[in-house]
C-alpha cells in the first residue's frame, strides 16, 4: 500500500482516530481481557469500526508488549492501558544473554499477531498496528533516568540501541507481514534534543523503518508530547508519515514536514474527545480542517491514543465532521 497515493487521491479528508480501547468498552469486556485474547481484541476493534467506519483501522496500542516479552512485569487494569511494574531492573547484559524474543511465541506478541491476522480479513480498509520505539524500549529496560543520564554524558549507546532495535524489529517485521501500516510510538525520545536525536538515534530508527518496509508495510512515527523540536529530523529517518501529538501546533508546523510524507493528527484525545461535548469536538475538527485545507498529505486523527471511557458519540462526531468537510469541498 502506498499511503501517500491513497491520501492524495482521496476526494476529501481521510479520518483515522488512534482508537481501540473505546471498542473494548462497546463489547463489555475489560482492557485486561482484550489484551490477553486475540478474539476479544478483534471483536473490540470491529465493534468500533462498525460505529465509526474510519479510513484506517488500528489494533490496540500497548507499549508494554516488547518489554514484557523480555521478562519485565506488567500491571493490567480493567479500564485503562497496562503499565510496567515498579521493579528492580537487571543489568542490561542480562537482557543480552536472553536475546531477542521470538514474536511468534514470546509473551503476548502472538496475541497481537493473531489479532492483526484476523483483522486483515476485514473489508479492505487499511489496517494499522503499533510497536514501541527502540529508544523507549531501552528506557524501559535500563530505566528512563539511567538512559537519559547516559545520553547527557555522551556515552556510546550504539550497542544497547542496536539491541533494542533488534527486539522491536523482529516484532515489527512479524506485524508488517499482516498489516498495512506499523506505527512506531516513541514517547521517551522526546527527551532528546534535535542534534542528539539525529546523531545518536536516527540510524536505528531508519533501520527499523527499513525492516518494516522490507517486510511489506509502511511505517509512521509518533512521538508523544511536543515534538516540535524534532520534526525535521524525524522527517529524515525513512518513515512514510508522522503522527503529531495534540501538543504540537499542527497548522503552524506542517510546512516543516516534506509533502512526500503523510501528516496525521491531532485532535486532543483528553480535553476534546474524552471530556468535551459533541459540539466541542465538531468545533475543533472544523477549526483544524480549516487551517489544514491546503494540505493534501493530511489525515485527520486524534493527537494520541484514545482512552477507554471516551464517549463513542464524540468519536462519531469527529468522523462525521470530516465526512462533511469532504462534501463541502466537492461543491
Amino acid at each position: 500500500m502506498n499511503l501517500l497515493d491513497l491520501v492524495m487521491s482521496s476526494s476529501g479528508r481521510m479520518v483515522a482516530p488512534m482508537a481501540g480501547y473505546p471498542g473494548v468498552r462497546l463489547t463489555g469486556r475489560s482492557v485486561r481481557e482484550a489484551l490477553h485474547d486475540a478474539c476479544g481484541q478483534v471483536e473490540a476493534v470491529r465493534a468500533l469500526q462498525a460505529r465509526l467506519h474510519p479510513d484506517v483501522v488500528f489494533t490496540l496500542l500497548d507499549l508494554t508488549v516488547e518489554a514484557e516479552a523480555m521478562g519485565l512485569g506488567v500491571d493490567f487494569y480493567d479500564r485503562r492501558p497496562p503499565r510496567l511494574q515498579d521493579q528492580k531492573l537487571p543489568r542490561l547484559e542480562r537482557f543480552y544473554e536472553l536475546g531477542p524474543p521470538d514474536p511468534e511465541r514470546a509473551g503476548r506478541m502472538p496475541v497481537f499477531l493473531q489479532a492483526a491476522e484476523d483483522l486483515a480479513e476485514g473489508d479492505g480498509r487499511a489496517l494499522g498496528s503499533f510497536v514501541t520505539g527502540p529508544f523507549t524500549l531501552l528506557a524501559q529496560l535500563l530505566g528512563t533516568e539511567e538512559l537519559i543520564g547516559r545520553v547527557r554524558l555522551g556515552e556510546d549507546l550504539a550497542e544497547p540501541l542496536a539491541f533494542a532495535t533488534e527486539i522491536v524489529g523482529g516484532y515489527a517485521a512479524a506485524l508488517a507481514q499482516r498489516v498495512d501500516l506499523v506505527m512506531i510510538v516513541d514517547p521517551a525520545s522526546n527527551a532528546m534534543n534535535a542534534q542528539v536525536y539525529h546523531d545518536l538515534y536516527r540510524p536505528f530508527l531508519s533501520g527499523l523503518a527499513a525492516i518494516i518496509r522490507s517486510s511489506g508495510a509502511i511505517s509512521m512515527a509518533h512521538v508523544c508530547g511536543d515534538s516540535t523540536h524534532l520534526l525535521e529530523t524525524i522527517s529524515l529517518v525513512g518513515v512514510e508519515g508522522i503522527a503529531l501529538d495534540s501538543r504540537v501546533d499542527l497548522a503552524r508546523e506542517a510546512p516543516r514536514v516534506p509533502p512526500n510524507l503523510v501528516l496525521m493528527g491531532n485532535i486532543d484525545p483528553k480535553r476534546v474527545l474524552r471530556r468535551g461535548t459533541e459540539e466541542d469536538v465538531r468545533w475543533e475538527v472544523r477549526r483544524l480542517l480549516r487551517h489544514t485545507g491546503g494540505l493534501r498529505n493530511f489525515i485527520l486523527s486524534s493527537g494520541c491514543d484514545v482512552s477507554y471511557d471516551t464517549p463513542i458519540t464524540n468519536l462519531e462526531a469527529m468522523v462525521e465532521e470530516a465526512r462533511a468537510w469532504r462534501r463541502r469541498s466537492v461543491l
